[in-house]
């Protein structure tokens, strides 16, 4: 939620970009972008306390003050997705930022996606192997967040890895229709395909599949790219089996507002059946409802649980 603060529709293209310049997984790199947003409050909180006289403008001119290398490190693209036309002028549009907007908001979310903006560097410098030029001022703090990110990239592999390998091995299935998927044993579409063609499985109200590889922009209804495999996949499904309907079942977890959480879920759900649409699955054989922050399948109290807690889920009305 802070990340998407901070950068809006823009954080995934930054993680897209930390993920090519580096070779980590585009999952991956979002993954580790939305972790480095604590680090970069940390970051600030670090430099607040141990300079007592810092106000905006001179943190500003802080941040500012390592323009060339980060105009010199970032990855092509990272310019627009910043939202600054010209890295060469990023000092001067920094402390026109600080000047329009005062101690507001806007002025420190500018400040905060320079941060992230020196992160990324940290991640290139990590990967390449190079040390970059960092003003005195920040070498101890720039040390401590460069050991941080070594260790939060080493968790999101392991953790992004460890959810690929829950998966098991893809192999082809080939539909009645003749479609021939790449599937992972254990991934929703093999349970789909399996309860389908289990004559003996009834159709009931409880026996709910989840899928595993649908993933949504921060706080939004809106697919990221990579969900588009398993989309796909669910519809050559539906289309080998005509009698088959289904239900869309959205889900968060417990943070923030449970009226907000449920019209979240709602609107999810419905998105999944709309790109199921799309895909050439007649609506008529299509629900979908959103829950909300009920029914959790894990412990809301940890951010492994949380997320599991944040699904789309699908139930077989009809065979």
């Amino acid at each position: 939620d802070l990340l998407g603060s901070i950068l809006g529709d823009n954080a995934g293209g930054i993680g897209d970009l930390i993920a090519s310049a580096s070779g980590i997984s585009k999952q991956s790199g979002t993954s580790l972008l939305g972790m480095l947003a604590p680090i970069v409050m940390g970051f600030l909180g670090k430099t607040l306390k141990t300079q007592g006289g810092l106000n905006a403008a001179s943190l500003t001119n802080l941040l500012a003050s390592q323009k060339d290398f980060v105009k010199a490190a970032l990855p092509a693209g990272a310019a627009n997705l910043l939202g600054v036309s010209d890295l060469g002028d990023l000092g001067q549009q920094a402390m026109q930022g600080a000047a329009a907007a005062g101690a507001g908001m806007k002025m420190w979310q500018w400040i905060a996606a320079i941060v992230i903006a020196i992160l990324v560097i940290l991640l290139l410098w990590r990967s390449c192997g190079k040390q970059v030029p960092v003003q005195e001022t920040l070498q101890d703090t720039s040390k401590s967040v460069q050991e941080a990110v070594q260790d939060t990239t080493q968790r999101v592999e392991e953790q992004v890895g460890g959810a690929m390998a829950a998966l098991g091995k893809f192999f082809t299935k080939k539909l009645p229709s003749g479609v021939a998927l790449n599937i992972p044993e254990f991934g929703v579409e093999n349970k789909l395909i399996a309860f389908i063609e289990d004559a003996n499985a009834p159709v009931d109200e409880k026996t709910w599949f989840t899928f595993d590889r649908l993933t949504f922009e921060t706080g939004k209804a809106t697919l990221k790219p990579e969900s588009q495999e398993q989309l796909k996949n669910i519809a050559e499904i539906m289309k080998a089996y005509p009698k088959v309907s289904i239900k869309l079942g959205g889900y968060t977890d417990n943070v923030g507002d449970p009226q907000a959480n449920l019209q979240l879920s709602k609107a999810r759900a419905e998105a999944v059946m709309a790109d199921l649409v799309t895909l050439g699955i007649d609506a008529k054989r299509l629900q979908a409802e959103g829950y909300g922050q009920e029914h959790p399948v894990a412990d809301n109290s940890t951010e492994e649980g949380r997320a599991k807690n944040r699904r789309i889920d699908l139930r077989v009305t009809a065979k």
